[in-house]
């Protein structure tokens, strides 16, 4: 079932069976974590077993600032992915970012991809 869900925190988005969720807001705490971690949490459900085989990409495009819950969000939504059989994606983290990233190794879940031509590709 295709997803496009707008929301003030998030939007997800299915294009050719792929979700991808960008997150946009700059600052991903303790607030906006449980909102972000449902909104996302709820578009991979609403995939069902039509997302077998497809990429999940979480784009930080937008996010400048990630909290410890943030990083333990992104764990998170990629166990939810790995259940439901889907490839995970890491988009658009710029430098200091995808350094926490790499520092608390959350970077070695996802395929990290750094740019848009890049992600064209995986996603066929």
């Amino acid at each position: 079932m295709p997803v496009d869900r707008r929301t003030t925190t998030t939007h997800c988005q299915t294009v050719r069976g792929h979700l991808l969720a960008r997150i946009v807001v700059p600052n991903v705490g303790h607030r906006e974590v449980p909102i972000v971690a449902t909104e996302i949490g709820e578009a991979l459900e609403s995939l069902g077993s039509a997302a077998k085989g497809q990429a999940f990409v979480l784009d930080f495009t937008d996010v400048r600032i990630l909290s410890s819950m943030g990083l333990g969000m992104c764990v998170d939504l990629k166990k939810r992915a790995d259940k439901m059989g889907m490839k995970s994606v890491l988009f658009g983290a710029d430098a200091p970012l995808l350094d926490l990233m790499k520092l608390m190794r959350v970077d070695r879940l996802y395929t990290v991809i750094a740019d848009s031509a890049g992600l064209q590709r995986f996603l066929g």
